[in-house]
């Protein structure tokens, strides 16, 4: 009997949630905040009683537990001249930490207090680590915390952050880590906007990008879930647009979407029985009432309307954290700490509990019990019921008069709860932890032998050297994104569009010999006629580079956020124009350059205007660190992460009058010592270049290689000419 509960469990792909007892995310096994553990506390007491650890260091974001290894992704500690973003890995048995992995920000709008917003992600088979920071770079470490890849989302497709913090937690499904960014960059992707990525966790190459979002309204950390819909493996997450959407996971394809605010979704899903249960605490559409919880037929396809609302309630706000459910009901926190239960079949409340004043965290349902930590510092075990709820427990984290705020959820593995305040993190349970179960291999899903209905390109994004070669394949899925095949030699009709090169009939490409932007296409003939698919390149030529603007139609399509800048003539003389706009990316980073260069200059001609009483600012970008010319202040930084004031280094008086054009050169260099040091200047164009540097820095924390780009706030129109690239001299 109990081989057959396996061969069904691992069919049905619920095997790791059910027969280990990890963490692996930041919403849990099943991506629902529960986990199957029993015998766990029911109290305890911050002094020693039922608490096996803590640790002097905390943060915002949920541990994730692996085996015996707990992973916290946090923020150093001390001198915030020098903090940055750092993943943890700790004996989660004993509370001794192994190794940690520190991460220098940059180029983000998020200040320190908000960093480390994301709770990393453990590949249950290999063990490896996949961290997404404030500054929009993915990283996949292994156990012993060697970096195995990383991704720079700002500088290979315009990601934006913004001054929330908000950022998304990675999950691991199959072979894929899923995330989703805002975005500014190139091509079919130049729309402002919110995506999902599907990166190759092994590889770190793109597999899809998906923008199913008309619009966007404020970023979000809305954790997806993955649910077997009547056969269709769907990714079921809130969108920045007010919309909840299910998309095919394996494609990206959209399959439905729910619209029922106009703000961003900050809340998970759940899943039961091809029924979807959301919640928000925004503006509703249909009425005046703030908040829902509802019930939603996951079987639709297209824009659902409310004939797919099983139940639905207004009026409870539950904004930051989400819910979670056990056989017959639903228990969600609102805003202001307030615990209510509604019935999972009518959406009846059934009851309420007050329990502090203010809440991030989301609850953690285990053991029968709700592990629940509030931002007023107050830690609670509760045993729910239909009727009511049972305080087994209450503790104040910290002092009374000085709490510690729990904006983290409780994560649950080997018969303890792992409670992260913003100062410490806490293990409750026995001194010695239940033996780490082990995770099972990952069930791999029958091929379909189903009809062809979708062609994916692999890998979807290239960034390549001129001349490069790149064997491109082709994957073949079904209706309901079920993997077929890998297409066959001679099955697939190879073409480029608005891009240079040759790609052979087995989907060999030869890039072209200069900067380029463009698209692969696949074809296969399917039952009902050609099926396509593509994948994006980008060809980045060779430094130096010299451009003067003059005679220039169009900014270059391999710079990323190119439609934020325009080329124009300006006094006879081409240039290009940051032009004021008041729409979300308003600051705008137009990235060209690979991420791993270093050691070289950038150089510009700069010039601003005064419009609606307000003057922008205008930098270049230099590996990482930014040389800014603020207009309104009237003042020069060097800044090495935009948002940490305590790391920028500045000139506080800089007259530069309005409309007059200024000469900008940003110099980096990486040094033996393991330093790196920064250098600007600018002066009146026509003058004669000053020796001395205008600003310098130092750094201790170097950015030792990034992309270079152009910088311009649009609060009014600045001006770029006269641009070069080189290395250092």
């Amino acid at each position: 009997m109990r081989n057959k509960l396996l061969i069904v469990l691992f069919a049905a792909g619920l095997a790791p949630a059910l027969l280990a007892s990890d963490w692996p995310e930041s919403r849990g096994p099943s991506r629902d905040g529960t986990s199957p553990e029993t015998n766990l506390p029911s109290r305890w007491s911050p002094a020693g009683e039922n608490l096996a650890w803590t640790l002097p260091f905390g943060g915002r974001s949920t541990p994730v537990i692996h085996g015996n290894r707990l992973y916290l992704q946090t923020t150093t500690p001390g001198d915030t001249s020098v903090t940055q973003e750092r993943l943890v890995a700790v004996d989660a048995n004993s509370g001794r930490v192994l190794w940690e992995h520190r991460v220098p920000q940059f180029l983000s709008d998020v200040p320190q207090n908000r960093a480390a917003w994301a709770s990393p992600a453990v590949d249950r088979q290999s063990g490896n680590i996949y961290m997404f920071t404030v500054s929009a770079e993915l990283l996949a470490l292994s156990p012993q915390g060697t970096v195995l890849w990383k991704r720079s989302l700002p500088e290979e497709y315009g990601a934006i952050t913004t001054h929330g913090g908000r950022t998304t937690s990675p999950i691991i499904e199959g072979q894929m880590v899923i995330l989703n960014t805002l975005l500014q960059g190139w091509g079919d992707l130049g729309r402002p906007g919110n995506r999902y990525f599907a990166f190759d966790k092994t590889t770190g190459q793109t597999i899809w990008i998906s923008a199913p979002q008309a619009r966007h309204y404020d970023t979000n950390y809305s954790s997806p879930i993955v649910a077997d819909v009547n056969g269709m493996r769907q990714l079921i997450v809130g969108g920045t647009d007010g919309v909840f959407h299910g998309l095919k996971v394996n494609t990206g394809q959209p399959v439905w979407s729910l619209e029922v605010s106009k703000r961003a979704i900050l809340n998970s899903p759940l899943f039961r029985n091809n029924t979807v249960y959301i919640a928000h605490g925004e503006e509703n559409l249909d009425t005046t009432e703030m908040g829902m919880l509802a019930a939603v037929d996951a079987t639709g396809k297209g824009v659902l309307t409310g004939a797919a609302i099983k139940w639905k309630t207004h009026g409870f706000m539950p904004t930051f954290a989400s819910p979670v459910m056990d056989g017959s009901r639903l228990y969600g926190m609102d805003n202001g700490a307030i615990l209510a239960a509604v019935d999972l079949t009518t959406g009846k409340e059934l009851w309420k509990k007050t329990l502090g004043t203010l809440q991030k965290g989301s609850p953690t349902l285990a053991d029968g019990k709700l592990y629940i930590g509030t931002e007023n510092g107050k830690f609670y075990i509760l045993r729910p019921s239909a009727t009511g709820v049972e305080v087994l427990d209450e503790d104040v984290l910290g002092t009374a008069g000085n709490p510690e705020p729990i904006l983290a959820s409780p994560a649950v593995a080997n018969g303890r709860v792992y409670v992260t305040s913003m100062e410490r993190v806490y293990a409750i349970g026995p001194k010695q932890a239940t033996a780490a179960g082990a995770s099972p291999a990952a069930a791999r899903p029958a091929a379909s032998t189903a009809p062809i209905a979708a062609v994916q390109v692999f890998p979807y994004e290239a960034l390549l050297n001129p001349g490069d070669k790149l064997a491109f394949a082709v994957r073949l899925f079904d209706a309901n994104g079920v993997f077929i095949r890998k297409a066959r030699a001679g099955e697939v009709q190879w073409t480029t569009e608005q891009l240079a090169g040759t790609i052979g009939a087995d989907g060999a490409f030869v890039a072209p010999g200069g900067g380029a932007a463009g698209y692969v296409k696949a074809a296969v003939t399917g039952a009902q006629g050609p099926i396509t698919g593509q994948a994006r390149v980008r060809v980045i030529p060779p430094l130096p580079w010299s451009y003067d603007f003059d005679g220039l139609k169009a900014t270059p399509a391999w710079w990323t956020s190119n439609m934020k800048a325009l080329p124009r003539e300006l006094d006879g003389s081409g240039v290009l124009v940051r032009p004021r706009d008041d729409t979300v990316g308003r600051r705008t980073k137009l990235m060209m350059g690979r991420p791993e260069w270093s050691d070289y200059t950038v150089e510009a001609d700069v010039r601003g205007l005064v419009m609606r009483r307000q003057r922008g600012d205008v930098g270049l970008i230099n590996q990482r660190y930014v040389l800014m010319m603020f207009g309104n202040n009237q003042k020069i930084e060097l800044q090495p992460w935009q948002a940490a004031n305590e790391m920028t280094v500045s000139v506080e008086k800089f007259s530069w009058p309005v409309d007059t054009w200024y000469r900008m050169k940003l110099r980096v260099e990486n040094r033996a010592d393991g330093t790196t040091l920064v250098q600007g200047k600018v002066w009146p164009r026509g003058q004669a270049e000053p020796a001395a540097w205008t600003i310098e820095k130092v750094d201790r924390i170097p950015h030792r290689s990034g992309a270079p780009g152009l910088y311009g706030d649009g609060i009014s129109d600045v001006f770029f000419d006269n641009f070069k690239v080189y290395r250092n001299q």
